[in-house]
């Protein structure tokens, strides 16, 4: 008989292979009067036994986990007859059988000789002395200390020795450790190997850990993104002195953002410009100039830091981005960081680091989903396309506002879109995040629905996204328009591409939000040094506003502001992915595909104003022009966000 190992998940030992003579919790019994080998698997005590066999050896020594050596376990004939039974055993093989008895190990059950027929009286005299020294003896110390025996794992000791002889020729015990390590008897669990249970423990103590670690990331997703009670920032009442205009003024601050990389805490350390170190280590590597860039670039190693203040940590990720640039490895080192997968609790700790050094992301979440809930206050239907969702860090709070507005909440549809990610599962990213959002509309009893898109925004077709006429469409895009090729690299331009398709789509709503940079210059001097003033104010706002020692700051300025910086810095053509345009020429773009802008809502406004000047840096800029809001730190405008619709829709 061969069994094959994709039958052992249904096979139920107990019934197949019972004995009446014993439990069948843990039993597995087979006939040795098979003519056809037997194929058992060796995790499970068994062995092939090919009949028929004239050795008298016992096969306990080969046969794992049987615990009753038996010689008729390695006969062929039936023992009921005993008279030839008599006739075939000789007192050599009566002594061979005898001294392996005694060798065995693996028994610590004795076996009480009785009501054993008068023809096997020769044989049980012989054997009798030696089963009532092993009914004396005492466990062997392999199984000293340890519950072999259970209530489902048990022999009784009290049958005769022909009994015996034919429950063993009929079954075979498999070893109670399995049991102690699993609770149960693997062969009546199914288990496909009891030496498994050990890595099963593992994966089991993973899942466990990955649950809590979940549960963990929800609490502080709740935290961090609701709006409680005791901490909402904009739902308390604006009181009659709030302020509503801003302090915006062009040229305040520090100038155009720069700051000066200036290292030496102490009145006896050198003073090094590394501003200045930088730009002439930039137009020696623009010229292929290693000699110069590489003992310039000592010299800013020097005095750079990740850990230091914010001139010298620039300089430090700056300097990594000039050696890149150097070697010529700055794409496939861009390429590795960006493979490299940080949990959604850090990104999360890193969000809620984000939002209390600085409000331009709460202030851009609230501005959206005040828009858009102004957008379909009337709407039993609302579908959100979202162009670079990402982790959806904006909407639990969009559908906790749902819940609390007078009558039913909407049944909301989400279309995220997001670049796929590298590796085998591209859209791993938002389809996490689409199982979030799930868990958030049960909360709140918002229906809900969501669909993920991962590929390259330029080849979204109008057809991929399902609109329906009874909806209110709303196209929400923040800050992923960056990242698309403009003309200086094709003449189809994506991101005009990606306009067009959002205009086919004849939104009611468009939230449009963007890095207002001016570091996308084909030329790299020109680039280097706008990329430099911008990151100087970025790091000049972190370094008033967060410790220098945070490991959630640290790890921002590690993966996302210096990977940044090294692609814009060391990436060429196509490998450049950081290609960020100022507010004024995306609102070109924007017209040119045939949006007209909507006019900023003044209470939406006025709490942005209020919360940023009682709750953040006095630095700290909000302001309005040409229609879109300002954000930026000390004078330079660093976020802007606006809303449009398309000319022919009238809704808003």
């Amino acid at each position: 008989m061969t069994m094959d190992p994709s039958s052992r998940k249904d096979l139920d030992f107990g019934d197949v292979f019972s004995s009446t003579n014993a439990p069948t919790g843990c039993m597995i019994n087979f006939s040795l009067q098979q003519k056809s080998q037997v194929h058992l698997f060796s995790s499970y005590g068994f062995h092939s036994h090919n009949p028929p066999v004239s050795s008298h050896q016992s096969p306990s020594g080969s046969m794992l986990g049987c615990s009753t050596p038996s010689l008729a376990s390695t006969t062929t004939t039936e023992l009921d007859n005993s008279e030839d039974l008599s006739e075939t055993v000789t007192d050599d093989a009566v002594l061979a059988y005898i001294n392996q008895f005694l060798l065995e190990d693996e028994d610590d059950e004795a076996f009480l000789v009785t009501n054993a027929p008068v023809e096997d009286s020769a044989l049980l005299a012989v054997e009798k002395p030696f089963v009532d020294i092993l009914k004396s003896a005492k466990p062997t110390q392999v199984y000293e200390g340890k519950t072999w025996m259970t209530g489902t794992c048990d022999i009784t000791g009290t049958r005769g020795l022909k009994d015996v002889v034919r429950s063993t020729q009929k079954s075979c015990q498999l070893p109670c450790e399995i049991v102690k390590e699993s609770s149960v008897c693997a062969a009546h669990k199914g288990r496909k190997n009891p030496h498994e249970d050990g890595s099963e423990t593992e994966e089991r103590k993973s899942k466990q850990s990955a649950l809590c670690e979940e549960e963990t990331v929800r609490e502080m997703f709740d935290k961090v993104l609701l709006c409680s009670d005791e901490n909402c920032e904009f739902r308390s009442p604006l009181p009659t002195d709030a302020e509503i205009n801003s302090g915006y003024v062009k040229g305040s601050g520090n100038r155009r953002g720069r700051r000066k990389g200036r290292s030496g805490a102490g009145p006896e350390e050198e003073t090094v410009d590394l501003t200045t170190l930088l730009i002439h280590c930039a137009q020696a590597a623009a010229i292929d100039d290693h000699r110069n860039s590489n003992e310039l670039l000592k010299q800013i190693r020097k005095h750079s830091s990740a850990t230091g203040d914010a001139g010298q940590r620039l300089a430090h990720y700056f300097a990594n981005g000039l050696e890149a640039r150097l070697a010529g490895t700055g794409s496939t080192i861009y390429r590795q960081i960006a493979a490299k997968r940080t949990s959604t609790g850090d990104i999360l700790k890193v969000f809620s680091l984000f939002a209390k050094a600085c409000p331009f992301m709460k202030i851009s979440h609230y501005f959206a989903n005040s828009t858009i809930l102004n957008a379909s206050k009337s709407a039993t239907r609302l579908h959100i396309v979202d162009f670079g969702i990402r982790y959806g860090f904006q909407y639990p709070v969009l559908m906790q506002r749902f819940s609390r507005r007078r009558g039913a909440p909407p049944s909301l549809r989400i279309t995220g879109i997001d670049f796929p990610q590298p590796g085998f599962r591209p859209a791993e990213r938002i389809e996490a995040t689409g199982r979030r959002l799930h868990e958030y509309a049960r909360m709140f009893n918002v229906p809900f629905e969501y669909h993920a898109i991962a590929g390259k925004w330029d080849t979204i077709r109008v057809e991929d996204l399902n609109i329906n006429s009874d909806e209110v469409l709303v196209v929400n895009c923040l800050y992923g328009m960056k990242n698309m090729m403009d003309e200086t690299v094709t003449e189809d331009s994506p991101r005009t591409r990606v306009l067009n398709t959002i205009r086919k789509l004849n939104p009611h709503l468009f939230v449009h939000r963007v890095v207002n940079g001016t570091y996308n210059a084909p030329f790299f001097v020109t680039r280097f040094k706008e990329a430099m003033f911008f990151f100087s104010s970025v790091f000049d706002m972190f370094e008033a506003n967060a410790s220098r020692m945070d490991e959630h700051r640290l790890l921002m300025e590690r993966e996302f502001s210096g990977r940044e910086a090294l692609n814009v810095i060391a990436c060429e053509g196509t490998e450049r992915i950081e290609r960020p345009e100022t507010y004024k020429q995306w609102q070109m773009r924007n017209l040119r595909a045939g949006f007209r802008p909507l006019p900023l809502n003044e209470e939406i406004m006025k709490r942005a104003r209020y919360k940023v000047s009682k709750s953040y840096h006095r630095d700290f800029l909000v302001d309005e022009d040409n229609k879109w809001m300002l954000q930026g730190w000390k004078g330079r405008v660093i976020f802007a966000t606006s809303a449009w619709t398309s000319q022919t829709c009238k809704y808003y």
